[in-house]
């Protein structure tokens, strides 16, 4: 019994590492760009983010270097290419310049997959926050997911 349940167990993190394969960013998600130890991170599943009709939600936050932001923007741009629809945006908050890049990815089985990417540029203090988030679930478009997240 006890076997079984840690086979079960290696099955489902398996699995949940998966999610994101297919798209160029997953580098970032496996920590072969960034260390593991400059993340913080975030993976829900479940009830508390059934209203949203999603399945399943991973975020990744972290301070990076301009040349390491630039690595993730290649990645990103590849990843933009294979998407379905992408949108973009671009605030100035105080000295903070922020750019969101927002983009629904083709579907893998019955789960539509969605990636949201973040930067906040501090140019006084020359850092950049960074925030990319992957979600997948039923909704069926990132207008939808727009709405319902708002």
């Amino acid at each position: 019994m006890r076997k079984t349940v840690i086979i079960l167990l290696l099955l489902t993190a398996q699995l949940i590492g998966w999610a994101q394969t297919g798209l160029h960013i997953n580098e970032l998600f496996e920590g072969r760009i960034i260390p593991q130890e400059r993340m913080m991170e975030t993976r829900v599943r479940g009830k508390s983010i059934a209203k949203y009709q999603l399945t399943y939600y991973r975020s990744l936050r972290l301070n990076v270097t301009n040349k390491e932001a630039g690595q993730l923007r290649q990645l990103l741009g590849l990843d933009t290419e294979q998407s379905i629809d992408w949108r973009t945006s671009r605030k100035n908050p105080h000295s903070w310049d922020t750019w969101t890049c927002k983009m629904q990815m083709p579907s893998t089985g019955n789960k539509n997959r969605f990636l949201c990417y973040q930067e906040e540029w501090d140019k006084e203090h020359e850092q950049c926050k960074l925030t990319v988030i992957y979600m997948e679930g039923s909704v069926d478009s990132l207008e939808k997911l727009e709405q319902l997240l708002k």
